[in-house]
C-alpha cells in the first residue's frame, strides 16, 4: 500500500487520468469524441503496479483480484451508485487467449465488483472475435488499428438483455483507450444508450 499511488483530484473528467494541469480534461479527450460516456480508474499505473498487473495477468496471481476490486469499489462505489447501471461488463479476451493464460482478468476482477455492488455481470454479451496482437507491444498510433472489428455482440445473449441500456465496462489498464472505445462501440451500435467505464489502473494525462 506505500507503494502504490491512488488517482486523486485534479483528474481528466472524461477519461479519469490524473492531471499536472488546471483543465477539466487531458490533452487525448481535448482532441478526440468517444462512444462512451465517461470513465475512472483506481491507481495510477507506476512500476509497482506494472509488476503487480504483469503477475496477475500473466504468472496466475489471480488473487490479486481481490484486492483491485476492493480499492475499485472504495474509490468508486458512490460513483457506481450514482449512475445505476443494468450490468457490468468485462472487456473480453479472444478464446486462444483465454485457453493459454486459463482465465480473462478482467472477468476475476467483475465477478468481485458484482458481489460488492450487487449489479449483474454479463460475461456472455460482449466477445473478442478477431485475436489481436498484445497492445502494449505496439505504437499508440496502431492500436486502434489492431482492435479494428475485434470485438462484436453476441445475438442471443442481445435478445435476451434487451433491457439493458446503462453499462459499465471493466478493465484492468487504460492506457491510450483504445480497447474502451472499441468495446464502447460496439456497445452503443448495440443500442445500449449509457456506457461508462471502470479500470484498476490507468497512465497519467497532461
Amino acid at each position: 500500500m506505500s507503494k502504490v499511488e491512488f488517482v486523486k483530484s485534479p483528474f481528466c473528467m472524461k477519461c479519469g487520468k490524473p492531471l499536472t494541469n488546471d483543465g477539466e480534461f487531458c490533452m487525448d479527450c481535448m482532441k478526440k469524441e468517444t462512444s462512451f460516456n465517461c470513465g475512472r480508474a483506481a491507481f495510477v499505473y507506476n512500476k509497482y503496479m506494472k509488476k503487480s498487473i504483469e503477475d496477475f495477468k500473466y504468472h496466475g496471481r489471480t488473487e490479486y483480484a481481490e484486492f483491485y476490486a476492493r480499492n475499485m469499489f472504495e474509490a468508486y462505489g458512490g460513483w457506481i451508485e450514482s449512475l445505476s447501471p443494468d450490468a457490468l461488463i468485462p472487456v473480453p479476451v479472444h478464446i486462444n487467449r483465454e485457453l493459454k493464460r486459463g482465465y480473462n482478468q478482467s472477468g476475476i476482477i467483475v465477478d468481485v465488483l458484482g458481489k460488492l455492488t450487487g449489479i449483474q455481470v454479463i460475461h456472455n454479451l460482449l466477445v473478442r472475435s478477431k485475436d489481436t496482437i498484445a497492445q502494449n507491444k505496439l505504437p499508440d498510433r496502431e492500436r486502434k488499428e489492431n482492435l479494428h472489428n475485434a470485438f462484436s455482440i453476441v445475438r442471443e445473449s442481445w435478445e435476451l438483455y434487451q433491457n439493458v441500456k446503462c453499462v459499465i465496462i471493466i478493465d484492468d489498464i487504460y492506457t491510450t483507450g483504445s480497447t474502451i472505445e472499441e468495446c464502447s462501440y460496439v456497445l452503443r451500435c448495440a443500442d445500449i444508450e449509457n456506457i461508462y467505464f471502470l479500470c484498476t489502473c490507468i497512465g497519467k494525462g497532461y
